[in-house]
């Protein structure tokens, strides 16, 4: 009877070890898709009202907490746009152009069920600087960056710089600008959009009801492009 006692306890022993570890297993995987969704919402909202340089407020974003933004790194976007299908969004934070275009970046891809890869582009790019009247280069772009350039070389535009009389001043290089929207199918892409709308001149001004529905139709177009 003692030895049936102790096998029937090892057995619930390991009938409990095995469902924890598999509980484990769902709930670690399940937060990791809670915490990106929810930090791309926090990142992005904790800065509503907050002020940005030059004296002037952050435009607001509402984002959900079903969003569906996937974090992945410049490395990762490099090998997806090799050889699978989706949408990148190229952006950062504290952007004002960005953050016009998330809100309904968001509600589009949610309401078509369709995860959106990001990539926060702040400090991966190369940056220069105009001064009387000459270019330089004051941080190079990660190796990664450059593998994304080579790779979108074909639907990216070249990088200018402008000074004050309307010079134009080439830096040699295309430019991923924030934020850019890319839809691919099988490592082509098929779509790409850059900025918001036309009618929306300053990243700081807040889209009208049209504008908002002219933005929400392009995105919509975007992602429906890579399914053609």
């Amino acid at each position: 009877m003692e030895n049936k006692n102790k096998i029937v306890l090892f057995v619930l022993m390991i009938l409990t070890i095995s469902t924890l570890g598999v509980c484990g297993y769902f709930i670690k995987n399940n937060k990791v898709l809670i915490n990106d969704a929810n930090k791309f919402r926090s990142e992005y909202m904790e800065l509503n009202d907050k002020m940005a340089s030059g004296g002037v407020l952050y435009p607001n974003t509402v984002i959900s907490e079903n969003n569906t933004i996937k974090y992945i790194s410049a490395r990762e976007a490099v090998n997806i746009l090799s050889e699978e299908t989706g949408i990148i969004y190229f952006g950062y934070s504290t952007c004002p152009w960005c953050r016009t275009l998330v809100t309904p970046l968001t509600e589009v891809a949610e309401s078509k069920k369709e995860s959106i890869y990001y990539v926060d582009i702040s400090q991966i790019r190369s940056t220069f600087k105009l001064e009387d009247g000459k270019l330089t280069k004051t941080n190079e772009g990660t190796e990664e960056y450059y593998q994304l350039l080579e790779k979108l070389d074909s639907v990216l535009y070249d990088y200018n710089l402008e000074d004050e009389e309307g010079n134009q001043f080439a830096t040699h290089e295309k430019r991923i600008y924030a934020p850019t929207l890319i839809a691919f199918k099988d490592g082509e892409v098929t779509d790409i959009h850059v900025g918001t709308v036309e009618t929306q001149k300053s990243g700081y001004d807040k889209l009208t009801v049209e504008e908002s529905n002219q933005l929400k139709a392009i995105i919509n177009n975007l992602i429906d492009s890579k399914n053609k």
